[in-house]
């Protein structure tokens, strides 16, 4: 069983890293591209952390969330639809965005109780990190798939929060280099640091724009479009996880849990 869970592991982090080139991460880009915009060192590493806290917490907790609350899996892409449409209204007022800062330096000033001080972005970059956690779960292969299923008939185990771990470390670094890219694109060109207030709005344009294609499922069409038109792309991301060995490693770890297919 260890050989199993190292296979499933491993593959779960390349899986992770490769998924970033994925068709249904293309419309939630600017979201993402958006994090290099913004004053704070640590809004990178932010988003990071509330991608990772999200995606797991939520793939793990499926089956209670949908008893508890009886809401099925699009209520969370409205959720996640509806934070990143406030960050991109909050981007594009500038007011807005002055109030934003506020609230979120009085808030965290209150919870460390400690006097106020800039955070260096880190906890807007959380809440945004979370809401791409709430969508990412489509952009997944077979064996998140599997552990999400799984987690949806009530079977968590050590080895599925692993699996989610590090599938999650494995997207999360491609995520990383693209903040921190467009970051140091910005800082090398002083024409484009002068005009960060405008590119700000255009961001903000551009993530009011996936929240409406999220709210409306416009993003879901995109993706069929692509896939449709390019179905060698399609096939050839998910081809890392369809190996024999990761096939072998999914059946026999069902097997274990006393899954039947």
């Amino acid at each position: 069983m260890e050989v199993v869970m190292f296979v499933l592991i491993v593959f779960a982090f390349l899986a992770g890293v490769v998924t970033i080139l994925s068709p249904c991460v293309l419309p939630i880009l600017p979201v993402i591209l958006s994090g290099s915009i913004g004053a704070g060192k640590l809004r990178p590493w932010g988003i990071i952390v509330g991608f990772i806290v999200s995606f797991t917490v939520f793939t793990l907790t499926l089956s209670a969330i949908v008893q508890a609350f009886h809401v099925s899996a699009d209520v969370l892409r409205w959720v996640a639809a509806g934070l990143i449409f406030v960050f991109g209204v909050v981007m594009v007022v500038p007011q807005l965005k002055d109030l934003f800062l506020m609230a979120a330096t009085r808030l965290t000033s209150r919870a460390t109780q400690t006097p106020r001080k800039k955070t260096g972005g880190f906890w807007s970059g959380v809440v945004l990190g979370f809401s791409l956690g709430l969508v990412w779960t489509p952009c997944v292969g077979p064996i998140m798939a599997s552990v999400i299923t799984l987690a949806l008939s009530q079977t968590v185990d050590l080895g599925a929060v692993l699996i989610t771990l590090s599938y999650t470390t494995g997207t999360s670094l491609p995520l990383l280099l693209i903040v921190l890219g467009g970051r140091g694109l910005l800082n090398r060109f002083p024409s484009l640091t002068k005009n960060t207030g405008k590119i700000q709005r255009v961001f903000g344009v551009l993530m009011i724009l996936t929240a409406v294609a999220l709210f409306t499922g416009a993003d879901r069409m995109i993706q069929t479009w692509l896939l449709e038109t390019f179905p060698q792309y399609g096939s050839g991301l998910t081809s890392l996880e369809h190996q024999k060995a990761v096939q072998n490693a999914l059946e026999a770890r069902d097997k274990a849990l006393g899954v039947t297919p």
